[in-house]
């Protein structure tokens, strides 16, 4: 807690300028700092392969976070960090467990090409879930044998009315989704796999209301949300709640390239950087989720987004020790070749660069209510395991021939089919996709495992 104290009072003393100014520096140190670390986006690459080049992407990242500092929204301040706080948090890491019973599971810290896969989290991760689906998405996400804990959605309703924000009735939507999760973990036959979570609320009182060891417990990494190299009361007083009762948490964060911060491939891989490296600073999570965006298509699997993306991976798991994960926002719908195709360009690229959990994916970006399954979690799954047999150019090259099947569709993509029309649903013992959903998944995992070099699948 004493570097929190610090912090804390830095956010109260520090320089004062407006959240406007700090975006434009972060914008411009960032384009700075890559024109002097000779960072340098060819404009084709989807997996970079030049390790001399990672290392420079986290030097400029240290430099970006000590020079620029992060904005407290709650005193329009900055908060300084020490660069010797950020070198000594390098190679601190304690073990991470998750998950109970016989579903706990000690998560591998990978470094680029290693052998074992990455810790695969299904479920929606945040995107839009409608109250009468909520259970069956979350359950067909713990039917697969794969997945390894589970993300939760938002939920949209409660008893059939739409949930205003930070009202009294979004505690008891966020009391009902959290006990569907469990339930669901129940019926699937997996009781403790991991949940992380909770995505339903917007006030603080509602996330701390669900952290019990009957809901979210300590080894349930619980959910801490970041903006660009911000941060607010809101966010610190959760940090310091989960520090205090030793939860493990996930702090996660969106960058938009095309807004405010992020002008270039470059910038951004820097600014992925940085902004690891202030949530095991100052958030002091357990983990780091990532998952930058394209303004135009809303997607993570956009090619800047991918290459800028591996960049990171590759520049913290070869230099620093903690765990990263990426959220996977795709364009398309499920039930939708492009949707799979998305899933793989990004899955090979993690895994190759040493991305320690892949969480998701969601379809249609996560705006419209039930495009998550566990068909799609298990095909990212397979896909990570096949990945870690590529060397970074062999990733580059395969990435290269999916992408190319849905480059043209990124700001149009098909808008795929609900949960409920790609499962069948008698009931919570009885569901399973709809033959159509399995012939199509079988079609585009021979198409692209057909692809990987090697001997034929």
């Amino acid at each position: 807690m004493q570097n929190m104290y610090k912090y804390l009072k830095s956010a109260i003393e520090g320089e004062g300028k407006t959240e406007k100014r700090h975006d434009l520096e972060v914008f411009k140190r960032s384009e700075e700092l890559a024109l002097k670390y000779d960072i340098e986006y060819d404009g084709n690459s989807f997996v970079p392969i030049d390790l001399e080049m990672a290392d420079a992407t986290f030097e400029a990242g240290i430099e970006l976070l000590h020079t620029v500092g992060i904005y407290c929204k709650s005193t329009q301040r900055v908060i300084q960090i020490d660069e010797e706080d950020i070198l000594k948090s390098l190679n601190v890491i304690n073990p991470l467990e998750i998950g109970r019973q016989k579903e706990k599971i000690t998560v591998p810290h990978r470094y680029p090409l290693a052998s074992i896969p990455p810790v695969i989290i299904g479920g929606p991760m945040g995107g839009s879930v409608s109250e009468e689906n909520f259970v069956y998405i979350n359950l067909s996400a713990a039917m697969e044998n794969v997945v390894q804990g589970i993300y939760s959605g938002a939920m949209k309703q409660f008893c059939g009315e739409y949930i205003r924000p930070k009202s009294p009735l979004e505690m008891l939507s966020v009391l009902k989704a959290a006990r569907l999760e469990r339930i669901a973990t129940k019926i699937g036959g997996r009781e403790g796999l991991a949940l992380l979570g909770p995505s339903t609320p917007t006030l603080p009182t509602s996330y701390l209301l669900v952290s019990s060891d009957e809901l979210y417990s300590c080894n349930d990494p619980q959910e801490v949300y970041m903006d660009d190299l911000k941060t607010d009361y809101e966010t610190l007083s959760k940090c310091i709640y989960h520090q205090e009762h030793g939860n493990h948490y996930i702090s996660g964060q969106v960058p938009v390239f095309g807004g405010p911060c992020i002008g270039s491939p470059e910038g951004l891989a820097i600014i992925d950087v940085a902004e690891t490296l202030q949530s095991k600073v100052l958030a002091h999570s357990s983990i780091h989720a990532s998952g930058a965006v394209h303004v135009e298509s809303g997607s993570s699997s956009a090619r800047e987004i991918m290459w800028a993306s591996n960049l990171s991976s590759l520049a913290v798991s070869r230099n620093m020790n903690y765990y990263t994960a990426r959220y996977y926002w795709n364009a398309a719908g499920i039930c939708t070749e492009m949707m799979f195709c998305e899933t793989a360009a990004q899955a090979i690229g993690d895994t190759v660069c040493g991305r320690d959990i892949l969480l998701g994916p969601v379809g249609a970006r996560g705006g419209v209510p039930d495009h998550s399954s566990g068909v799609e979690s298990r095909f990212m799954g397979e896909i990570s395991q096949m990945a870690t047999h590529l060397s970074l150019e062999e990733a580059n090259r395969l990435v290269g021939k999916i992408y190319s099947k849905y480059e043209d569709k990124l700001n149009n993509p098909p808008e795929g089919k609900p949960f409920d029309k790609c499962y069948r649903i008698k009931s919570e013992y009885d569901l399973e996709p709809t033959e159509e959903y399995n012939s199509l998944y079988r079609k585009v995992s021979y198409d692209i495992l057909g692809d990987f070099p090697g001997e034929p699948v």
